[in-house]
């Protein structure tokens, strides 16, 4: 606690230093919020997959057997705001809420984990403030908010772990992750791969595993018991073999459905709400992320690759294989600030965005993080989302904080000038994100034609 506080107000303190940027991170802050919490009590009824998750958390608060085609973490997690704020619409998305500022809180501790930079924590907090995709579903009583506060804590966590519970606490987070839904499970996986090429952390890899599976076992024994039934551990294995014969059966294609190479476009965002009344006024709310952002993520997700591939794969092996043996501190004069200069951020030099090869190991985890979830619906033939992508998005954007950060140092004005406008192209979306009252003119304004 007392180095989270040193740490902002060591943030705090540089960042007087860049005004414009500092006020541009305020306001999308509270700009985020503000969208995140606008009119969250509407609509009254329950839209596009709330329904399968509201109404299991509330057989949950009536001790009555229920079930959907997922892992029941996120309808328990439901389930107790439920009980303190009752069924209704408030009740209903406050889990999500909260998740979804948390989202915030852990992008910007990721990204200053990686890049060692307090300016790439608060740019990679401010993408994740005004982005759609992360507003949308901290908006709605769905679980991939949650799934990627787990994932974005489960990787961090093993990335930064310097102590042997720091190991384990990452497979807890893992573990929970593969509780919301099964396309979790590639979390469990990078953080076992993690923990695998680090010569220190390696033997623990086994007790990583045991403790993910523990937390498994436990979320889905306590909803059975909560409703009254077994359980043991046949009865669990019981409950998942008929959840994963229900996904193997699966052959409706919806839609919204889409193949996971168009998510990089993307293609076809879900709109999750779309009402208009009499007088043609319309409320949406629409799973797009900020275009620039989500096209710049993708572009950050091959300089990373392009920054591995310098390094070359005998020196990367050495550096993951390190990776844990070395204090968390960077050397002295490379911490990096809110607002450092050029050569005060680690790996700063004269190779320019991506000159932050002495990162690789923390990049590796990164990508894992990204290419995982992705990598589990390349070979499914069932349905897949846009919303399937949401973990792997959250792991490049924090990519595009860290090399933003080194564009910073070398071209502020511009670098400031296209931050800027990635706040206007929000702004322009933000009635779509916040379900704001708007025409319905204005809202096709707002959607490419394949997106309507």
């Amino acid at each position: 606690m007392k180095r989270a506080a040193q740490w902002f107000r060591d943030t705090t303190s540089s960042i007087r230093g860049d005004v414009p940027l500092a006020v541009i991170v305020v306001a999308t802050l509270v700009v985020g919020v503000y969208l995140r919490l606008y009119d969250i009590h509407l609509p009254t009824f329950l839209r596009w997959d709330e329904h399968h998750y509201v109404n299991v958390a509330r057989s949950y608060l009536a001790r009555e057997y229920n079930t959907d085609d997922h892992p029941p973490l996120g309808k328990l997690i439901m389930f107790g705001f439920m009980r303190v704020l009752g069924d209704n619409p408030i009740g209903w998305r406050m889990a999500s809420e909260v998740f979804g500022v948390i989202n915030i809180g852990l992008a910007g501790w990721a990204a200053w984990a990686v890049f060692r930079s307090r300016r790439a924590g608060v740019l990679a907090a401010s993408f994740v403030a005004i982005d759609g995709f992360f507003i949308a579903y901290a908006r709605a009583a769905l679980l991939d908010g949650m799934i990627v506060a787990f994932a974005l804590a489960a990787v961090t966590t093993m990335l930064c772990a310097r102590r042997w519970w720091h190991v384990l606490l990452a497979g807890v987070l893992a573990g929970a992750a593969a509780s919301f839904k099964l396309n979790g499970v590639p979390i469990l996986v990078a953080v076992l791969v993690i923990c695998a090429a680090s010569r220190r952390w390696r033997p623990l890899v086994p007790v990583v595993l045991i403790v993910a599976a523990l937390v498994f076992y436990a979320q889905s024994a306590a909803a059975l018991v909560l409703t009254g039934k077994s359980g043991s551990v046949l009865a669990v294995i019981a409950e998942n073999r008929k959840l994963i014969n229900h996904h193997l059966s699966y052959t409706v294609v919806h839609p919204y459905s889409s193949h996971w190479y168009t998510w990089f476009v993307p293609i076809r965002p879900i709109l999750l709400r779309r009402d208009v009344d009499a007088d043609q006024t319309a409320r949406a709310l629409l799973t797009l992320g900020n275009p620039l952002l989500w096209w710049g993520s993708t572009a950050a997700v091959i300089g990373a690759l392009v920054v591995l591939v310098r390094v070359g794969p005998r020196r990367l092996w050495q550096m993951v294989q390190a990776h844990g043996t070395a204090s968390p501190a960077a050397p002295e004069g490379a911490t990096g600030s809110a607002v450092h200069g050029p050569g005060d951020a680690a790996g700063s030099g004269g190779e320019g965005v991506l000159a932050v090869q002495d990162r690789a190991a923390w990049l590796v985890g990164i990508l894992l993080g990204w290419a995982g979830p992705l990598a589990f619906w390349v070979p499914s033939l069932r349905d897949a989302y846009i919303y399937h992508y949401f973990p792997s998005y959250t792991f490049a954007l924090i990519l595009l904080a860290g090399f933003t950060d080194r564009s910073y140092d070398r071209r502020r004005l511009a670098t400031l000038a296209a931050i800027l406008v990635v706040v206007e192209v929000s702004m322009f979306y933000a009635p779509v994100w916040g379900e704001f009252p708007i025409s319905e003119a204005a809202l096709h304004v707002r959607l490419f034609p394949f997106w309507r």
